[in-house]
């Protein structure tokens, strides 16, 4: 467990997204990427479990403390650099929190769950989204972040209606591809 803590204090420099009241979805990827990567995540997702404190056996006593004493170390190392990567609006969810895994489903259930009205006004806006002055890469992007948000909330968009979405909100000059691919027998896939 030692080395954990190297991994940790390499890891301030790599959470370079601070979580803000729109950007969970974006700040929770990040996280939770780096930290899979340094094998540390068990202490957010519970699949590392903290070793008995205490063992009867006197001769092992000692170190099942220290392994239990590391455990406890390296979870506050990971909740100082949670908090680390939160902004002050943030951070008053997590007040309070003992563990990294109390913090991360505080701050989840605070910033996942997703509200029915929130849910139309994304799909309203994937309907209606139009390019304007937007190179089609923003002007897709801008889509894919929708869609992403309404997967996060656990409404799929199928490949044929985010492409219909999609060509809907091209201008006129675009029209005749728009006909094209529409009237294709075969689907579209992205």
């Amino acid at each position: 467990m030692a080395s954990s803590f190297l991994k940790i204090r390499s890891l301030l420099g790599l959470l370079t997204i601070r979580l803000a009241d729109d950007n969970f979805l974006k700040w929770s990827y990040h996280i939770e990427s780096v930290l899979q990567g340094y094998e540390l995540f068990g202490h957010f997702d519970d699949s590392s479990i903290p070793c008995c404190p205490v063992y009867r056996i006197q001769s092992v006593l000692s170190e099942l403390t220290t392994a239990y004493k590391e455990w406890i170390r390296t979870d506050k190392a990971l909740l100082s650099l949670l908090i680390a990567s939160l902004f002050d609006e943030a951070l008053e969810y997590v007040i309070g929190c003992k563990t990294a895994r109390d913090a991360w489903i505080n701050l989840s259930d605070r910033y996942a769950s997703v509200s029915r009205g929130r849910i139309n006004h994304l799909k309203t806006e994937l309907q209606i989204a139009q390019k304007g002055g937007d190179s089609i890469e923003r002007f897709l992007l801008h889509l894919k972040h929708l869609r992403d948000q309404l997967n996060a909330a656990g409404i799929k968009i199928s490949d044929d209606d985010f492409i219909i979405n999609a060509l809907n909100g091209l201008p006129p000059e675009y029209d005749i591809i728009k006909t094209v691919l529409i009237a294709r027998d075969t689907p579209l896939s992205l």
